[in-house]
Order: structure tokens, then C-alpha cells, then sequence
């Protein structure tokens, strides 16, 4: 019963280790490339659907963000506008790994995760502001309810909270 007591005893304690080196590596800054590979689908309650495109960089401790992109405001009655969008913010990013993709190996510096931006959008002379959220699923541990994708809300207009498609990744700069 003593080796029994000792092993669980060195288990969690090298686990307790391995969760604190990683809470560690987690606050130190990190860059990381975004690429919208090709245009993200989200939808809107009532139909609407938005599609957007975009890249640029971000760092995590401290935070920053420079990424600007374009979209497509497809009404479902009808009819669409485009415009641009423009990163002010980077409000979250959480994590969800590096070099994994369902399980399958791939580049240790491809990563995925969700970030969350406060951009500015622009049709014309009109400007807005949103919040852009980017899904990656690539990792060891993206949420089951996680998929490849975007939403976008406009406060007090609409929110696109419906993933339909999406390709993106982040690639690790440093």
C-alpha cells in the first residue's frame, strides 16, 4: 500500500510540475502570424450571413495586434455590402496548441486556438465596431463545441454567432 501511496504521490506531483512549466511558458510573449486561408462563413440569427478574409500578427504578454482584412455582408432577403476591417484590439487569446491536428502530426510551429479582437469596420464612409473572433482547431485541446471558423458581433446591430465554414491558422513567429 506504501508504493502504492508513494507512486500516486510522484504522479500527481510530476503532474502538478508539468501544468506549472506550462502556466509559465503560457505568460511568456509569443507571436504568432494569422492567415485566414480562405473566406469564413458566419450567420446571423435571421439569415444574414458574413464572410471574411484577413491576416496579420499577434502578441500574447503583452498584447497587441495588427491585422486588417476584408467582408462580405450577405443579406438573407438579399443583397450584400462589402467593406474592410481593421484590428484595434486583441482582447483574448486562448490557446488550444501547436503541432497537432485531429490527432495527426504537423509543423510544431503551426498552432491554433481562439482569438478574440475588437476591429473597426469600414463601408464607405461608414465605420462601425465589431468583435472578430477567429477559431483554429488545430492543438491537443480545442473544445469539443470548437469549429474551424469566425463569428462576428456588431453591438446593439447584429451578431454573425454561427460558424459555417473556415479555414485559418496561426503560425508561431517566435
Amino acid at each position: 500500500m506504501r508504493r502504492y501511496i508513494a507512486f500516486v504521490t510522484a504522479v500527481t506531483l510530476t503532474a502538478t510540475l508539468l501544468v506549472s512549466a506550462t502556466a509559465y511558458a503560457d505568460n511568456e510573449p509569443q507571436t504568432f502570424f494569422l492567415e485566414m486561408e480562405s473566406p469564413n462563413v458566419a450567420e446571423a440569427p435571421n439569415g444574414d450571413r458574413v464572410a471574411v478574409t484577413g491576416e496579420g500578427t499577434f502578441t500574447v504578454n503583452p498584447k497587441s495586434v495588427e491585422a486588417e482584412g476584408r467582408f462580405t455582408h450577405t443579406f438573407a432577403g438579399g443583397g450584400s455590402l462589402s467593406g474592410t476591417w481593421n484590428a484595434t484590439q486583441l482582447l483574448e487569446y486562448q490557446s488550444y496548441g501547436c503541432g497537432v491536428v485531429f490527432g495527426s502530426p504537423i509543423p510544431p510551429n503551426l498552432c491554433g486556438g481562439a482569438l478574440k479582437m475588437r476591429v473597426t469596420l469600414t463601408v464607405g464612409t461608414t465605420q462601425l465596431d465589431g468583435i472578430l473572433t477567429v477559431f483554429c482547431v488545430i492543438g491537443p485541446n480545442p473544445p469539443n463545441s470548437a469549429s474551424e471558423g469566425i463569428t462576428l458581433v456588431v453591438p446593439g446591430i447584429i451578431n454573425f454567432n454561427r460558424v459555417v465554414t473556415g479555414e485559418n491558422v496561426y503560425v508561431r513567429l517566435d
